[in-house]
């Protein structure tokens, strides 16, 4: 089925991967699923821990921490961006998964103005087989009723 169809669109979302799923006429249909670029550890082969030379306490750690910092959020910004132009076609967009990515992207895409007419959810979930990626959202948009829009 051709994504531009989709007006409803389901997305499952973690700091890993994101998957979309498209809804129509009371069936859900996965679209794609998109790789993030953000990466769990950041380790170049010979470093050592984050503490100074001064101290070996990881209280006091280096600059080591914040410049690793900046390019974990630098790849989930650019993870955040690749999601947006992939989300842009559709009206109504449910946001659902573990952990804290379903807030951050919801946040930032409220931030901009080409989501302002959008209706954005979001609701809480566990991992999920790709069967019951699907009946979440088809359950989901089943018994959402536009009058609670």
């Amino acid at each position: 089925m051709d994504e531009k169809t989709f007006k409803q669109l389901g997305l499952w979302i973690d700091h890993n991967k994101a998957m979309l799923i498209g809804y129509q006429d009371g069936q859900a249909y996965m679209i794609e699923t998109v790789e993030s670029p953000v990466e769990a550890l950041k380790r170049e082969a010979g470093e050592g821990n984050d503490s100074t030379r001064f101290t070996p306490n990881n209280n006091h750690t280096s600059n080591n921490e914040h410049k690793k910092h900046n390019i974990s959020q630098n790849e989930l910004r650019d993870y955040f961006k690749i999601l947006e132009s992939k989300l842009q076609p559709y009206e109504d967009i449910l946001i659902f998964g573990p952990g804290t990515a379903k807030e951050q992207i919801r946040n930032r895409l409220r931030e901009l103005k080409s989501f302002d007419n959008k209706w954005i959810s979001i609701q809480k979930s566990d991992k999920l087989t790709e069967n019951q990626l699907l009946a979440f959202v088809r359950d989901f948009y089943k018994n959402e009723s536009p009058a609670v829009r």
